[in-house]
């Protein structure tokens, strides 16, 4: 009877210390992992860090070029329709340099050059949704509703195809 007993406690025993093995096994195991994802997260924080430290660089200089831009655009309006108008007698099919001419005058408060210009660019390409939005949002402005309402039903159309 106590040899059953000793052989049951022996099994038991090397069950236990089997048990014991595969655990500190998977404890190596989900120790490494754990150092792997520390490092890895060490890695990213580095990363992230860098990345902000060149945002803050880059930020200031940015918006230094927006501003030089933004002022480049005020100096010379005259210089950028008379380019455009240039353009436009050398590429008389050139629906976006209308567009863009418009744009110009309706920026500079000349609303019936820039209706003019809309339209010259509608002409040569009727479909083109964002020369009817301006002008019939330009239209609107000047309470000429009457020209602004089938502009209006064209934009939906135009949309809706899309």
């Amino acid at each position: 009877m106590f040899s059953q007993k000793f052989k049951e406690l022996e099994e038991k025993i090397k069950n236990t210390a089997e048990l014991v093995a595969r655990l500190r096994q998977e404890n190596k195991e989900w120790e490494k992992k754990y150092q792997a994802a520390e490092k890895r997260i060490r890695e990213m924080e580095a990363e992230l860090q860098r990345i902000r430290d060149e945002q803050t660089l880059l930020t200031p200089t940015v918006q230094s070029m927006l501003q030089q831009l933004d002022g480049a655009r005020e100096e010379a309006p005259e210089k950028t329709i008379h380019t455009l108008q240039e353009r436009a007698a050398q590429e008389p099919n050139n629906h976006r340099v209308y567009f863009d001419l418009g744009y110009t005058y309706e920026k500079q408060g000349q609303y019936e050059k820039a209706i003019a210009e809309y339209k010259k660019a509608l002409k040569i390409k009727p479909d083109f949704l964002e020369a009817t939005e301006h002008l019939a949002f330009l239209l609107e402005k000047l309470s000429r509703d009457q020209e602004a309402s089938p502009l209006w039903e064209r934009i939906l159309s135009l949309k809706k195809r899309r």
